[in-house]
């Protein structure tokens, strides 16, 4: 009887402790925030008044004056020191409509999108003449929120600009720690429209308000806005709590305050465990003999597990410390056996190494072959084209030289029997020019390919950089491949200005085009006839942009992921590598530092983007 009267009296002597403190940390709570405001107030009146700031505000017209006015240094100044008063809470600036700019005590200014008339604080400046603090919103760059202490300075009824100390609400939180709130105390700060200044949670702040059906404190309103600052038992989320609330000075802000009722118990249940400390002690002290005796005996497993761990993460340096291995019972004996399988894994480890390390370069020896092989068939495919090509001009030169053998012939027998006449010497010598002609067209017909081809094998193999036609290079790759598209009636569209000159590698590029041109020949138009190319390069921004496009049968979405990985390939039953689309892909993306992009729909086109950024070019 006597312990349960005893227990409710220090119950409720510490209940009443409980809530005097909570009161006594709001009300410094409440007299801070003051401060602040009133702080700002009065630094703000002070601006206001201030001939330099005035003359300032008053001389700036455009974004030159904002640094170039000789007042700039002591506003500057004046506001760095209004900050450094309070540099937790305050920043400092001014502004004006004139310069449409603001000036604060981080010296920023805004660039040229800033419009003073659509701050929120334009309208509560320009619709008093004294200071007027702002509803919280958005500082502009510090993306922060805040409340301004802000006034309009007129001058004949004009307003020349503004003076303002923002509040930075996000400061508000180290008021509430500075005065050693616990943690199962709960502090909300409202205004007086009930939104949250402050509150637990983050997302509530500036978003939240008691005044929300869906809040926990919503239901206690009514007792929230009483001036009495009385306490009430409330629920918050599921637990019993004091709550009292203050308002803050006239701001109509308050100060609410969560106490968990089992802070006065739990200080009573302190005073009842002096009683039973010894008992306690006693029971920590056997507690801490086992905990030792038994860190005797698994501090093995413990190094075995984080032994285990180390392995499974591929780590096979470690080993089992000497004096774990050097004992006699059975902890010893895992021990031991424990690092046998660590030397064991550390040595099937090695091994391994040196297979991968050797499979790599065995890899890369078959890659760099298979490279070189491709290159060669793509040579090769060049060679053929020639020599169809040449094939033509040099039977008809044979054809010609033969007739013209023949009618030589003819026209020295008449000259034997004395029955040559004028009519025939002219017929021979009119026959002999026309076949002339005709065999000189065909062997410069064969030059020019021969030239061609002798300017793409260079190409090919030239791995030097130099100044080259890029328009000339690609007609280059085209003639010497007239042999296989000519075959089918396809077609080459090469858009490109004759006077672009790139500084670059010649045999990349050509390397390029051709494996594009015979991918589109060989796969593109493998089911049609009269299909056509189209090649489109321009410049734009020191970059070459290259258009590549044929309306051949296209590439359906789930190849088109894979064609720049090598080996890939539809065709390999009739002799395809895999390869081209790779190459095309590590020559502009590795050789040419570019990027390339590649389009099709099945049935209609297949189209890459090449993008290749260019040191130097020029139009020669």
């Amino acid at each position: 009887m006597i312990g349960t009267i005893s227990f409710e009296f220090i119950s409720k002597k510490m209940e009443d402790s409980v809530i005097e403190k909570n009161y006594i940390k709001s009300q410094v709570v409440s007299k801070d925030i003051i401060n602040i405001f009133q702080s700002a107030k009065m630094y703000t009146e002070q601006m206001s008044i201030n001939r330099d700031i005035i003359k300032y505000l008053k001389e700036v017209k455009d974004r030159e004056d904002i640094w170039g006015n000789k007042s700039y240094d002591y506003v500057y100044d004046y506001l760095v020191k209004i900050k450094e008063s309070n540099p937790v809470h305050f920043l400092a600036w001014v502004a004006n409509e004139n310069a449409n700019f603001y000036l604060d005590s981080e010296n920023v200014v805004p660039e040229g999108d800033y419009d003073v008339k659509k701050r929120p604080w334009y309208s509560v400046a320009v619709n008093s003449r004294n200071v007027e603090f702002t509803y919280p919103y958005i500082e502009w760059e510090t993306k922060k929120t805040v409340i301004s202490s802000i006034k309009a300075i007129r001058e004949d009824n004009n307003i020349i600009g503004f003076v303002v100390v923002d509040i930075m609400l996000d400061s508000i939180p180290e008021i509430f720690k500075n005065i050693g709130y616990v943690e199962n105390e709960k502090k909300f700060l409202i205004d007086n429209d009930g939104i949250y200044i402050y509150h637990e949670d983050p997302e509530k702040i500036m978003n939240g308000s008691v005044n929300e059906k869906d809040d926990p404190l919503n239901k206690y309103v009514s007792e929230i806005y009483k001036k009495d600052g009385g306490f009430y038992n409330v629920i918050y989320m599921g637990k019993e709590y004091y709550m009292s609330s203050y308002e803050i000075g006239e701001s109509g802000w308050k100060i609410i305050s969560l106490t968990d009722t089992g802070v006065a118990k739990s200080e009573i249940y302190d005073v009842y465990s002096i009683i039973i400390g010894f008992m306690i002690i006693s029971f920590i002290l056997i507690i801490v003999l086992i905990n030792f005796i038994i860190k005797i005996y698994a501090d093995p497993y413990k190094i075995l597990s984080s032994y285990a761990s180390a392995i499974s993460r591929g780590d096979f340096s470690k080993n089992i410390p000497k004096k774990y291995l050097d004992r006699t019972d059975e902890m010893g004996k895992i021990c031991n056996a424990f690092q046998i399988m660590i030397e064991a894994f550390r040595n099937e480890n090695i091994l391994l190494e040196d297979k991968i390390k050797l499979k790599n370069e065995e890899l890369k020896i078959q890659y760099d072959y298979i490279f070189k092989t491709e290159k060669m068939a793509s040579l090769g495919n060049i060679v053929a084209g020639v020599a169809h090509e040449i094939n033509t001009p040099l039977g008809i030169g044979v054809s010609i030289a033969s007739h013209i053998e023949s009618i030589n012939a003819e026209s020295l027998e008449k000259i034997r029997n004395g029955t040559m006449t004028k009519e025939d010497l002219i017929k021979f010598m009119k026959d002999v020019s026309e076949s002339v002609d005709l065999l000189g067209s065909n062997l410069r017909r064969g030059a020019n390919l021969v030239k061609n081809f002798k300017k793409v094998a260079v190409n090919q193999n030239n791995e030097e950089k130099e100044m080259f036609n890029l328009k000339e290079n690609i007609e280059s790759i085209i003639v010497s491949l007239r042999g296989e598209y000519k075959k089918k009636n396809h077609r080459i569209g090469l858009y490109c200005d004759g006077n672009l000159n790139i500084w670059s590698y010649p045999g990349l590029f050509s390397q390029i085009f051709t494996n594009l041109i015979m991918n589109s020949i060989f796969h593109g138009f493998q089911n049609t006839r009269e299909g056509f190319i189209k090649i489109d390069c321009r410049i734009d921004n020191d970059k070459l942009m290259i258009s590549y496009e044929d309306n051949g049968q296209g590439i359906s979405p789930e190849n088109m992921e894979k064609i720049y990985e090598p080996f890939f390939t539809t065709k390999r039953s009739e002799g395809s590598s895999g390869l081209g689309m790779n190459i095309i892909f590590n020559i502009i993306t590795q050789n040419l530092d570019g990027k390339i992009e590649g389009y099709s729909q099945l049935g209609k086109y297949t189209k890459f983007e090449i993008e290749i950024p260019l040191n130097h070019y020029n139009y020669s």
